[in-house]
């Protein structure tokens, strides 16, 4: 079949519009055949001739409608077949998407068991945490009770060393005094050894002892002088000793912020812990929470699955029943046409019947003549068309098909309104050639590609196979024929064998459209898809 079928996402509508051409088909049918009937009867009996003649009229008109009926009937049932189709489609994404959801679950169910041993590790982490603080709180504590013992024993030393600075200054100035003294006394000493000098030996004894005076103010200022340049070292040791002392005091006063901030870090520490504690509390209260509903949640989808299960099933049924049912109404429908029951389908049929025999009659004379290898003409070897999308194939047929089939086929298009399309179609469904419109460059655009580039294509659906197995003259079927990608047309086809060389090579076929009350085709919206 040269033409997508594609089904219609339209749902109730289209079941609802099947059911009603179904009525009304077999309304006509019943009409029809009791019409006959009377007026099989009335003639018979001699019924009067007005009466047969409007009898006769009745049948007509209702044979009439028949096969437009089943046309309606048929493409119904295809309508309702590809409903079916699209929801079976839908809900195998949706069964997919729920094993997706079910291993989601099962992955959160993890991660969530997961979150509850990281919390009663991290819980019991922080109660070793706070067990560490706590006893390295009670050392610092201790080290800095210490250390404040020590800047206190720094301070004393500060106070004690300048006593002792001011005491060094108080020796300083009594050896000053004392070496004051002994030059006095030196004076004095040496003024009486020269009175003593003077006065002789009356003065002899008074000379001993002003010079022992003498020399016991030379030995008091050495002493002083040495007590002076002790006092000065020791004054240059504790102006420096003094000088670290103030500095370490000024560092104490540091030191003891410092001691401050410590202790303010590790009860900040601890509170901090103590929150991290209660945060991993909630944690576990909020994972028991999503458990619970993460478990509901399950129950639900085992539930959805079951019903989707079921349901899946029923619309098998359902698919294969409707199948079944369309299969029937276009057999129904290839009665009709053939019973010669509906005129301008069989001058379809006669068209296409034509039209197949100049297509076999110039293949022959090409197979006659060498300018077409038999072999080429039935080459199956299908070769993919690298990165073409819908796939495409080549055989050996393809090149001479375009030049000598192509044309034929653009005329057959042209010169009815009512065809909308033609193609020959070998017996796997492929297309070796196609409509000119229908045989162009692709772009990549898969909407552009699966209207416009149809030449290469393999299209077999189980419509086409039963014309392919059919040994009869011609097969009729009618089905829904992709328009711009947005709507489409109601479309009858007709299957003509393509007899080649005493060989069936495939079908040249027909699709057509022909409105029941005679006016333009009638256009339905569909949200169309673009599979092969």
């Amino acid at each position: 079949m040269f033409f997508q079928r594609h089904p219609d996402p339209g749902g109730a509508q289209f079941v609802h519009e099947g059911e009603e051409h179904c009525s009304e088909f077999l309304f006509c049918v019943y009409a029809a055949l009791t019409i006959w009937r009377l007026a099989v009867v009335g003639s018979t009996r001699g019924t009067l001739p007005v009466k047969h003649e409007i009898i006769q009229t009745s049948a007509s008109e209702a044979l009439a409608q028949i096969p437009a009926s089943c046309g309606e009937v048929t493409v119904g049932c295809s309508d309702v077949a590809g409903i079916v189709q699209t929801v079976i489609a839908s809900s195998e994404r949706l069964r997919r998407e729920h094993g997706a959801l079910i291993d989601t679950v099962g992955a959160l169910e993890a991660d969530q068991r997961q979150v509850v041993d990281a919390s009663d590790e991290a819980r019991l982490l922080s109660e070793r945490a706070r067990e560490r603080l706590a006893e390295g709180a009670q050392l610092i504590r201790g080290s800095l009770e210490h250390i404040e013992g020590l800047l206190e024993l720094v301070s004393a030393l500060g106070d004690h060393v300048s006593g002792f600075a001011s005491a060094m200054d108080q020796v300083k100035r009594s050896s000053q005094t004392i070496d004051e003294i002994a030059r006095t006394t030196n004076m004095l000493a040496l003024n009486a050894a020269i009175e003593a000098e003077k006065a002789g030996e009356a003065g002899r004894t008074f000379a001993v002892v002003a010079s022992e005076v003498k020399e016991l103010a030379r030995g008091t200022r050495e002493a002083t002088d040495d007590i002076s340049h002790t006092i000065e070292s020791l004054g240059s040791e504790a102006e420096q000793v003094i000088a670290k002392i103030e500095r370490g005091t000024k560092s104490s006063d540091t030191v003891q912020k410092s001691i401050g901030r410590i202790e303010g870090t590790l009860s900040s520490v601890t509170d901090l812990v103590l929150e991290v504690d209660r945060q991993n509390d909630d944690i576990v209260q909020a994972t028991s929470t999503i458990s619970s509903h993460v478990e509901k949640l399950r129950n639900v989808l085992g539930a959805f699955d079951t019903a989707v299960s079921d349901n899946n099933d029923k619309l098998a049924d359902a698919y294969e029943r409707v199948g079944r049912l369309e299969m029937t109404a276009n057999e129904m429908f290839d009665s009709i046409v053939k019973a010669d029951l509906a005129p301008e389908d069989s001058e379809l049929v006669t068209r296409a019947w034509d039209v197949a025999q100049k297509i076999a009659a110039l293949t022959e004379e090409a197979l006659a003549n060498g300018k077409l290898a038999r072999s080429d003409l039935f080459d199956t070897d299908y070769k993919p068309i690298v990165n073409s999308k819908p796939q495409r194939y080549r055989t050996g047929l393809c090149d001479w098909a375009d030049i000598h089939w192509r044309p034929i086929l653009d005329d057959v298009s042209a010169s009815d309104p009512r065809i909308l399309a033609c193609a020959c179609t070998d017996r796997n469904g492929y297309l070796p050639t196609h409509l000119s419109r229908h045989s162009r460059a692709p772009t990549g655009d898969l909407t552009h590609d699966t209207e416009y580039c149809r030449n290469g294509r393999i299209i077999m659906y189980p419509i086409d196979r039963k014309a392919k197995a059919s040994t009869a003259p011609y097969m009729m079927a009618v089905y829904r024929q992709e328009g711009d990608g947005r709507e489409y047309l109601v479309v009858r086809n007709v299957y003509m064998p393509l007899i080649i060389d005493g060989t069936r090579w495939g079908d040249f076929e027909i699709g057509y459209k022909i409105d029941a009350h005679h006016s333009s085709p009638t256009l339905i919206a569909s949200g169309l898809r673009h599979d092969a």
